[in-house]
């Protein structure tokens, strides 16, 4: 049997419904699992008026169950004359048993009186309305609304559901409204129900799908309508639409029935920058752009309509008188903005706060240009030195424009934009990519340039919150500080730049005058550490390898990566397996012993095994020791892996042969003092063994 919930809603925001359909189906399996309810199939769709939730092949009943309950200790079973007692007579009632039926059995903490249950499962349909409000009420959203006596807390106004068992009709309330069988059309066409019969998806789909006004139920089939329709208005004007994923996404969840309306605008708005243009058009006007073979943009667009209609002339020049209206907003804000500098724009910074505490975006903007400064100095890239010092310089800058204070988005392309104009376009390429990455996997900036820009803007942002303790904690991070520490070690890895996280870190921290960066910089280290970890196992390395490093902050990313690709390759020979497993048995020795220090005296040496040992140390030590700060390549890297595998034969010939709590202090000692040299190879050298 089918079971089917709908939530007919006021219009939810389309960022909440794909999350709002997921908890649905979510909140199903684990309810349908805790009432013990068999299924094949439980799945969510719908659109930004209606969640739906269909459950095929579910069981008529919920399975029997055997239970065993723990109560009160065997002790208190009966009293002297042979009668039960209170507390197992309580027992036994709160169980729904008769005393008699309550049986001792041993644990670990003595006999205790148990009671066996045999619980029957009740009937589906007699257990689905408390399922179904559970799920409507379990359901969470970014901001929620009350608008009735009972105070629920919701994404918007409830105002139809249904609920049905088949054909039979599931009854339940929740905000005040009642179960039934009706749904009801896109607003724009009425309110006359639509009576659903059955639980079906196919049916139920169909059954939209059929309507005067035909409402596409399935997320996927709004996708293809809208891409598909998208696609024919460009191409029946000779080019192609830009299908940017995130408003064709946005895009299926605000409609129910999306058609394309494609129109044209005036050629002077193409005076704009191109990404201004497409800004209005996708984050205001929810628009898709159209542009030829070479990606350049054309005057026309294609927007979006709910539902379809006779009068598309009418809905065309709506659409077009709209658009005309922000576009001319967009050349106003453009124009006035190239009336002035960048001086201009840079000096109004010092009238923005960064961060409390941390001064003004002027201060932040003279911290960054002085970190990229010594970036250059550090790398020895002399001669990019000035073009860094423009760009780092006026990185900023446009954050005090019209254009940016109205489109938040173009917020280092403009600047770069502002640049060009000044005679500037390399270094304006390098602040129009300032912000890059803008997600975990796109792209970074092109110019070496632009790079280090990126990356003095933000070390610097990370420095000046961590030093005031601004750190996230769970999901809240308001500064995209995560995002920041993810773009630096990205940048850091993939450019291959020589400089390491602890270099640029302290030249960061120290940027704050007056401030002690000591706490900030650990605090640092393992925000870093994190990020690199996910990344490194990205691009392909085994968890858990990186926590073996020892000098990973203070070396360059990509002598880190070689690191771990010398790691990854060696870590499941038996050699090496056997030297970590004898490591960590050195290690546990010298936990448990008295602080030893010393030199190893040879004269103490008296077994064969411990002077193979000593002989393998010194032997050992200078390699290790060479790659302790660094390494140069996969190779060295690999060759000093290998002598810490080849420990793993005489560690077992003297663990063998070789008692270190010998009776003699002086050779105990001696013996402890040759392990510790031994711990010091092979767990605090470039990398410690025994993590692995």
């Amino acid at each position: 049997m089918n079971a089917f919930l709908e939530i007919g809603c006021e219009h939810l925001p389309s960022r909440f419904v794909k999350p709002a359909l997921a908890q649905m189906e979510t909140l199903a399996k684990q309810l349908l699992e805790e009432y013990r309810i068999s299924y094949e199939k439980a799945e969510a769709f719908g659109t930004y008026r209606r969640l739906c939730l269909i459950i095929e092949g579910a069981a008529e009943k919920a399975a029997d169950v055997q239970k065993e309950v723990k109560g009160p200790p065997a002790k208190l079973l009966k009293d002297a004359q042979g009668n039960f007692t209170p507390q197992s007579a309580g027992f036994a009632q709160k169980n729904g048993i008769k005393p008699e039926k309550l049986t001792v059995k041993e644990t670990d903490k003595g006999p205790f009186i148990f009671a066996d249950l045999h619980i029957k499962g009740e009937k589906t349909f007699k257990l689905l309305p408390e399922i179904f409000v559970k799920i409507i009420t379990g359901m969470e959203f970014a901001k929620n609304m009350v608008w009735e006596e009972s105070g629920l807390k919701w994404g918007r106004p409830i105002r139809s559901l249904i609920g049905l068992w088949g054909e039979k009709i599931v009854p339940f309330e929740v905000a005040g409204v009642k179960s039934g069988r009706n749904t009801y059309p896109i607003t724009s066409f009425g309110r006359k129900p639509i009576r659903v019969e059955k639980a079906d998806k196919d049916y139920y789909v169909q059954l939209l799908k059929s309507q005067p006004q035909p409402i596409l139920a399935l997320p996927e089939e709004r996708r293809e309508a809208l891409i598909r329709g998208v696609m024919a208005e460009a191409k029946a004007r000779g080019y192609h639409a830009d299908l940017d994923q995130d408003l064709v996404e946005e895009t299926v969840y605000f409609t129910e029935h999306p058609v394309a309306v494609g129109g044209d605008f005036d050629l002077k708005f193409l005076t704009l920058p191109k990404e201004l243009i497409t800004t209005v058009f996708k984050t205001q006007l929810k628009m898709f752009p159209v542009v030829d073979g070479r990606n350049d943009i054309q005057p026309y667009f294609i927007a979006v309509r709910d539902g379809v209609s006779a009068n598309q002339t009418e809905v065309r020049e709506g659409f077009k008188k709209v658009m005309s209206a922000r576009l001319s907003d967009a050349v106003f804000f453009y124009e006035n903005d190239k009336k002035e500098s960048l001086d201009h724009f840079k000096n109004k910074l010092a009238e923005r706060t960064f961060v409390e505490g941390l001064g003004t975006m002027l201060d932040k903007s003279d911290r960054t240009r002085e970190l990229a400064m010594w970036l250059c100095d550090r790398l020895g890239a002399q001669d990019i030195k000035d073009s860094v010092t423009y760009a780092a310089g006026y990185a900023y800058a446009d954050l005090a424009s019209s254009v940016v204070y109205e489109f938040p988005e173009l917020q280092g392309y403009m600047g770069g934009r502002y640049a060009e104009l000044e005679g500037h376009p390399e270094e304006g390429r390098a602040m129009a990519q300032f912000y890059w990455p803008l997600s975990s996997n796109s792209e970074l900036p092109e110019t070496l340039t632009g790079a280090l820009v990126s990356l003095a803007g933000k070390v610097d942002t990370l420095a000046g919150n961590f030093l005031i303790g601004q750190i996230p904690t769970g999901s809240e991070d308001p500064f995209a500080l995560r995002r920041a520490a993810y773009g630096a070690v990205r940048i850091l890895l993939e450019k291959e730049l020589n400089v390491s996280l602890k270099e640029l870190t302290e030249k960061a921290l120290s940027l704050y005058t007056g401030r002690d960066g000591k706490k900030a910089e650990g605090e640092l280290k393992n925000f870093f550490f994190q990020r690199l970890s996910l990344i490194l196992q990205q691009r392909g390395h085994r968890s858990g390898t990186p926590e073996a490093l020892n000098f990973w902050f203070e070396m360059p990313l990509a002598n880190v990566e070689t690191l771990v690709t010398a790691l990854d390759k060696n870590r499941e020979s038996d050699t090496f397996k056997s030297a970590a497993e004898a490591a960590k048995r050195v290690c546990n020795i010298l936990k448990k012993a008295e602080p030893v220090s010393g030199r190893v005296d040879e004269e103490l040496l008296q077994m064969p095994a411990e002077k193979e040992l000593f002989a393998a140390v010194r032997k050992a030590e200078d390699t290790v020791g060479a790659l302790s700060a660094g390494c140069q390549g996969e190779q060295d890297c690999a060759r000093t892996l290998g002598v810490c595998g080849d420990f793993a034969v005489p560690l077992a010939r003297f663990f063998a042969d070789v008692m270190v709590n010998a009776e003699d202090e002086n050779i105990r000692h001696n013996r402890l003092c040759l392990l510790t040299r031994v711990r010091a190879i092979l767990t605090q050298g470039m990398a410690d063994i025994t993590k692995l």
